[in-house]
Parts: structure tokens; C-alpha cells; sequence
């Protein structure tokens, strides 16, 4: 989504991010700065610079915030990467694809050791820098408990995940740093709808990890630049895969699971799985209840008052569940 009254701004993090990342020995960090720079929809620093703004602060006092927490984002996706062996990450060989296993995770290492050195360094007042710490160390928690959940499903072979679970898991893995992104903007604004943003964004988190995993399985490649079909090939536990276990035959229950256990790549297996979500109406259902999130996460900020950031985060919002890279 194009915001053009933020993006000298978002240019201004991303120059903070790789003049960071460049300013540390090259033979530990070297392989960063190309990676993160790879770009991707920025939307966690988007929403730090408009829910800033959206409460009357100033841009300029959440730069480095939000460029923390987009680097935080980029070390979860070099694990999730090495995780998931992943192949692809923004139309791109990963880094253990191109590196080696030891490197890229040396180097999501590295870069999660220097997000907390950067926080530790912010110049701001003691009792606002840890408050801040605070709501770091929480979201960043958050984001590797979601992530360890999900893991121990495929670690266990467990496939009776309840919606619960489903949105317990996605609330870290995800909606934890949309939402960190939303409160933190707040806090740097007028420091009293924190809580507000804090739903709005994670509501927003949900919709955005369910309409990611919608394009996993129907997307193209030459936009969604991942592979299609990867998260069946790892075996997740979707909300599209939570809603057809529940609702599909004995059978068809078994053949699915068959499919997700197996970790096949091959396209037969791929598809054979995408049409059993089709035909219980699985991608429909995931696509509703998304729909649904973007409906609730507008009503938190609806007694904002109306401005220009305002009106792009609803539109912001609206985009999630539209886009298709």
C-alpha cells in the first residue's frame, strides 16, 4: 500500500537499518544489509509512522523504533527460513539456501544480538526507555513462543488443533509485532490509545497471516515470490487446514493428513491437498473470518480523530486482505 506522505520517512528507516547493519564487521554481518534490503511491504514500520501520527506525534520519534522492529522481523524470517527450509524468501534464494546452514544462523544471531544493543542505546528518558524495553521483550517473547508452538504441532504429529489454538500461535507469530508496531506508534503520539492500537494491530496481524497462508495455496509465484503450496510441503497447521480436519470425512481427513505428514513437494500431493480445502470450503471460510479481523481491528480506532493517517490505516487495513504479493 502506498502511503506518500510517510515515504521519505519509511526511506529514512530504511537507511537507518542498512547504515546499521553496514557499520559492523563485515564478516559476521555481511550477508544483513543485502537480505534485509531485499525489500517487502514494510508494513510494521507503515503502521508505527501512522498510528504516530494518528495521535498527534511526530514521525521523526519513531524511526528507530520502527527500524528495530523491522529488523527483529527480518531475524524471525531468517530462522523461519532455516525452520521450514525454505527455498525462496522474496523471490530470492534464502540465506541458508546460498550460505550454509552455519552462516545464516550465525547471522540471525548477530542481528538479534544488535536490535537489543540498539535498544539499550535509544536516547530517550529512562522511565519512557523502559517502558519500551518492556513492550519489546514482551512482543519479541510473543513472536518465538507462537513460532515454537507451531513448530511442536509438526515436532508431534498433532493435528487436533482447535481455532484457539490456531489464534493462540498466530497471536505470537504474527499479530505479537503488528500490534508491538501500533502501540509503540501510539506511545510515541499522545501515550493514551496504546491498548486501542495494540487490538488494532493485532487484529490486523490475524487477518494478515491468514490471507498470507490464502495466497500460499493460490497465489502466483511471480507475485507471492514463495513457493505455492510450501506451507502444505512443511505440514502447517492453517486455519484453512484447523477448519477442513474439522469438517471433512474420515477419509478425506486421513488423506489430508497423509499429504501434510509426508512433507511432499511434488505438485501431485500439493494439489490433491488444495482441493480438499476447496471442497469444504475451507479458503472461503479463512477468507471470511479474515474479512471478519479487519472489520473488528476498524472499530478500535473509529473515535480517532479524522486525518490523513486516520483514513490510511483503515485503508491500510483494507489492503491486507486485498493483497496479493
Amino acid at each position: 500500500m502506498d502511503c506518500p506522505h510517510i515515504k521519505s520517512y519509511l526511506l529514512s528507516i530504511e537507511q537507518l537499518m542498512q547504515d546499521t547493519l553496514n557499520a559492523e564487521d563485515e564478516r559476521i554481518y555481511g550477508l544483513l544489509a543485502p537480505y534485509v534490503m531485499r525489500g517487502g511491504k514494510r508494513i510494521r514500520p507503515t503502521l508505527a509512522l501512522l498510528a504516530c501520527g494518528a495521535t498527534g506525534g511526530k514521525y521523526e520519534s519513531v524511526l528507530e523504533p520502527a527500524a528495530i522492529i523491522e529488523l527483529f522481523h527480518n531475524f524471525t524470517l531468517i530462522h523461519d527460513d532455516i525452520e521450514d527450509d525454505s527455498e525462496f524468501r522474496r523471490g530470492k534464494p534464502t540465506l541458508h539456501i546460498t550460505h550454509g546452514l552455519p552462516m545464516a544462523l550465525n547471522s540471525g544471531d548477530a542481528l538479534y544480538t544488535l536490535i537489543w544493543k540498539k535498544i539499550v542505546s535509544l536516547n530517550l528518558e529512562p522511565a519512557k526507555l523502559l517502558e519500551l524495553q518492556k513492550l519489546y521483550a514482551n512482543a519479541f517473547k510473543k513472536v518465538v513462543d507462537g513460532q515454537g508452538i507451531e513448530i511442536s504441532w509438526i515436532q508431534f504429529d498433532k493435528f487436533d488443533v482447535s481455532e484457539e489454538e490456531y489464534f493462540q500461535m498466530i497471536g505470537g507469530k504474527t499479530s505479537a509485532l503488528i500490534g508491538l508496531s501500533c502501540e509503540l506508534g501510539a506511545l510515541f503520539g499522545d501515550g493514551t490509545h496504546n491498548s486501542n492500537f495494540r487490538e488494532f494491530g493485532e487484529n490486523i496481524g490475524a487477518a494478515f497471516q491468514i490471507h498470507d497462508d490464502i495466497l500460499n495455496v493460490t497465489g502466483d509465484f511471480e507475485k507471492y515470490q514463495k513457493e505455492i503450496g510450501g506451507d502444505i510441503s512443511e505440514g502447517k497447521r492453517t486455519l484453512m487446514v484447523v477448519h477442513c480436519l474439522k469438517h471433512a470425512s474420515a477419509a478425506d481427513n486421513e488423506k489430508l493428513i497423509s499429504i501434510l505428514k509426508s512433507h511432499s513437494k511434488e505438485k501431485k500431493d500439493i494439489d490433491a491437498a488444495i482441493a480438499l480445502l476447496n471442497k469444504y470450503g475451507s479458503i472461503e471460510y479463512a477468507i471470511q473470518y479474515s474479512i471478519k479481523l479487519i472489520k473488528e481491528s476498524k472499530l478500535a480506532i473509529e473515535k480517532l480523530p479524522d486525518s490523513v493517517d486516520r483514513q490510511s490505516l483503515l485503508s491500510l487495513a483494507d489492503y491486507v486482505i486485498s493483497r496479493e504479493l
